[in-house]
């Protein structure tokens, strides 16, 4: 199963921009800031994270300014065919 729920404040943003179809996109960075147990030991995790959402969800997400605090669910998917880095598209956020 390949699903993400993950807090993070939105720092960097793209132009607002269409597919060929007219579909709008948001692509951003979003940061992370959490303490997590992991074997026992509180674990401080502070990390920047991409994020893509098309359609009626990425014009709503591009209405959010910079610092918004956002909870996003999505899954993890590479950034292309040819690539390897991982990129969470998001499918609904709170």
């Amino acid at each position: 199963m390949n699903v993400v729920q993950i807090t993070g404040r939105l720092v960097e943003r793209s132009e607002t921009r269409f597919t060929l179809t007219g579909v709008e996109v948001f692509e951003a960075k979003l940061r992370h800031h959490s303490e997590q147990v992991e074997a026992g030991q509180t674990r401080i995790l502070d990390f920047e994270f991409p994020v893509l959402a098309y359609g009626e969800l990425a014009h709503q997400l591009n209405d959010q300014a910079l610092g918004a605090e956002l909870t996003l669910k999505g899954f993890w998917a590479p950034r292309s065919k040819r690539s390897q880095r991982l990129i969470v598209h998001i499918t609904d956020y709170i």
